[in-house]
């Protein structure tokens, strides 16, 4: 019996996954990637969802902050956000849209540059703020590599030195990134060292 409820339990798990696979990768712990242009993801639904007035508002091409706020609260918060996934693809589409939109202009509009400003360090402060979560920060890399792939626009940002600069989308979140991988890479390989040479329970 208990073999039976096994096989029984397997199955379901399978049908769950096929869906999941057919609607596009449609779970809220997971990345939606960026779609082809003119297509709308099955993948974003669930975030439409949960951001409607977010979503809403870039339909209408009239994002204020307001219907920003519980967005970027979310992913200031980073992997430990309740819908840490939903607000990360929520806010590459919109990142997208308003890029991609802006790209059309003859002049840059100084205040959606900003928000995109705005949304980069939130990027950043979401990969630092998430150092035990491996799966949420390569979602955050894969968003960030996108966005400067296909969304290219010049954004005000911070050189390698810090100092005031000009960047491609997310081109200074990726440097940020890469800053502290490596820094966690130099880190682990300290701690390592030390254990090999210092005697167990030693501080």
């Amino acid at each position: 019996m208990s073999s039976r409820r096994g096989v029984v339990s397997w199955l379901v798990a399978l049908a769950a996954a096929g869906s999941a696979l057919a609607g596009g990768g449609a779970t809220p712990g997971s990345y939606c990637p960026l779609p082809a242009p003119g297509e709308q993801p099955a993948c974003l639904a669930p975030a439409r969802a949960a951001f409607g007035d977010y979503f809403r508002a870039l339909d209408r091409g009239a994002l204020a902050d307001a219907d920003a706020a519980t967005l970027e609260a979310a992913i200031a918060q980073g992997a430990a956000a309740d819908h840490a996934y939903l607000a990360l693809s929520s806010l590459a589409h919109g990142y997208y849209e308003l890029a991609r939109l802006e790209a059309e202009r003859p002049e840059q509009d100084p205040e959606v540059a900003l928000r995109l400003a705005r949304w980069n360090d939130l990027l950043e402060h979401a990969y630092a703020a998430s150092p035990d979560d491996d799966r949420y920060r390569a979602a955050v890399r894969q968003a960030a590599e996108e966005l400067r792939a296909r969304a290219p626009v010049s954004l005000p940002c911070r050189d390698e030195r810090g100092n005031a600069s000009s960047c491609s989308s997310t081109e200074s979140v990726l440097r940020s990134i890469d800053a502290a991988d490596e820094r966690a890479g130099m880190r682990g390989a300290l701690e390592r060292l030390l254990r090999r040479f210092l005697p167990e329970g030693a501080s």
